[in-house]
């Protein structure tokens, strides 16, 4: 008989799906979304934690929310995507015992503090609609930190049996043995299933969705709020308006792309020998379901606006660097709060706008180009 983590090699070749249509198409959508989902994750970070971002000033509770939902979603991006695939291409479970119990921990624990971040998120945008100043007293630094970890404490609790009952299991056919990473109970886990499709699907997202609806009423409705007597144009209203809008949007991106994993997994427990085409399209509700991770940034960015906070952050990074440039050759003279400066040679006068413009005022156009294209050189490197 061949080993059990090493069949022979006509065998090896049965194991492999990476030629089979469905498990090309499950490896090109994992890839773009592990792209997406790695960069987008690391972006959304990196303005999230930036502490000079002025258009974040006001919603630091937010802000440090949404650090917490990054980082989840950053876990299922890194652990969880690449071990999915690799178990799809290749059926062996080679990963030893230890991811065998992590993965599926770590899918879970991700979702659960995921949405029951955006739940605590919903009840703070709630409450700085309703009265602002109750809730700076309410979520202050330290509350939001011990709130975030009792959502992972909550989470790890709920998800716990997960880590336990995972085990690899050796399952032998009449030439050779293959070991698999198996969920055991002692029972049916059709219970646990749908303990866990209530506790972290049906209740957070019906409160979340309410909570949205609550703020939306307050925002652009008629009721009497501390917003009431605000111009319907004014920055302080327009941002409220669309971080309630990001958060109902990332609501619905959850609610949509968990659905059809948590149904697959109940009509699988469900039925003792579930239909062939229900097995089949599990790895595809499982790819939606992870890929909620790599839409979330786009959300932050298109919806919540934070493609603003990058590009201030984008800006600052160039004047420093421009002003590196200036500094080791020629003497700058420019304004404080002014966009562009002037760089002085004593032979060539021309101003570089640090908005990548360049104002050839002698003959030292083409410096002020090479100059700037070296800033931005360096500036895409960073």
């Amino acid at each position: 008989p061949f080993s059990s983590a090493y069949p022979g090699p006509q065998t090896d070749k049965l194991l492999w799906t990476l030629h089979e249509p469905s498990t090309i198409a499950l490896t090109a959508m994992y890839c773009v979304s592990f792209v997406l989902g790695f960069i987008g994750n690391l972006m959304s970070l990196r303005v999230l934690t930036n502490r000079h971002s002025r258009r974040l000033a006001g919603v630091s509770a937010t802000r440090n929310l949404l650090v917490n939902l990054a980082v989840c979603d950053l876990a299922v991006v890194c652990v969880c995507m690449p071990i999915t695939l690799g178990s799809q291409i290749y059926t062996v479970w080679v990963y030893g015992d230890f991811l065998c119990r992590a993965v599926p921990f770590t899918q879970a624990i991700s979702v659960s503090a995921s949405v029951l971040t955006l739940t605590v998120i919903s009840v703070n945008r709630y409450f700085s609609v309703r009265s602002p100043l109750r809730a700076r007293s309410m979520f202050t630094r330290r509350r939001i930190l011990l709130t975030v970890a009792v959502v992972w404490a909550v989470s790890s609790l709920m998800c716990a049996p997960l880590a336990v009952m995972n085990r690899r299991r050796e399952i032998s056919f009449e030439t050779f043995a293959i070991l698999v990473c198996h969920e055991e109970w002692p029972e049916q886990r059709l219970k646990y299933n749908v303990l866990l499709f209530v506790m972290l699907y049906c209740l957070p997202v019906t409160f979340n969705l309410t909570i949205g609806f609550l703020t939306g009423r307050r925002l652009w409705g008629g009721h009497k709020s501390a917003f009431s007597d605000l111009d319907p144009r004014s920055h302080r209203l327009k941002m409220r308006q669309k971080i309630a809008k990001m958060v109902v949007c990332l609501v619905l991106l959850f609610a949509i792309s968990w659905l059809p994993l948590y149904l697959a997994d109940l009509l699988i427990d469900w039925e003792e020998s579930p239909p062939s085409w229900l097995l089949q399209a599990r790895p595809f509700a499982q790819w939606l379901g992870l890929t909620n991770s790599s839409l979330n940034p786009i959300c932050y960015c298109f919806i919540g606006d934070l493609y603003r906070s990058a590009k201030v952050i984008r800006t600052r990074y160039y004047q420093k660097v421009a002003a590196l440039f200036g500094s080791s050759t020629f003497s700058r003279s420019a304004g404080v709060g002014s966009p562009s400066m002037r760089i002085t040679d004593s032979k060539r006068n021309f101003s570089c706008s640090t908005h990548g413009r360049c104002t050839e005022l002698g003959s030292g156009g083409r410096l002020c180009r090479l100059i700037h294209r070296g800033a931005v050189f360096v500036f895409r490197t960073l």
